[in-house]
């Protein structure tokens, strides 16, 4: 077990790293801390996209946390094909997922470019590194 989910709140403009600010989500537990978080630089006319859960993640607070997972784009695929993220032109999705007593909820980090620019994405708990990848 993870621990009980205290918070799950909505992180905008915290310092990740040297001139490296990010958007995204924090998860906390009675025991940990995660982070799901995208770089949200913007180059040039291009947009960094932006992180989002289709779920209602209040009915969340209160779970007991179980594992939390990286999810292949594959697993989705219908769903990522319409939304546009799929396109080389447009970025790359994450999906995250944090299995709880309650269920699933999952955080999207889509990424947003006109083909050229990528951007980081930072998945942490506590201070461990769970994946640091562009997309």
């Amino acid at each position: 077990m993870l621990g009980v989910i205290q918070s799950i709140e909505v992180i905008q403009s915290i310092e990740a790293a040297a001139d490296l600010n990010m958007d995204g989500y924090k998860v906390v537990t009675d025991a940990h801390t995660f982070q799901v978080l995208i770089s949200n630089g913007q180059c040039c006319c291009e947009s960094y996209g932006c992180i989002q859960s289709d779920d209602d993640l209040s009915r969340f607070v209160g779970a007991e946390l179980r594992e939390v997972n990286l999810t292949d784009v594959a697993l989705n695929k219908t769903v990522v094909e319409q939304s546009g993220y799929y396109d080389g032109d447009c970025g790359g999705i994450q999906f995250v997922d944090f299995v709880t007593d309650r269920g699933t909820f999952q955080l999207a980090v889509y990424n947003s470019h006109n083909g050229y620019y990528g951007h980081p994405i930072l998945v942490a708990k506590d201070e461990e590194i769970l994946l640091n990848e562009t997309l």
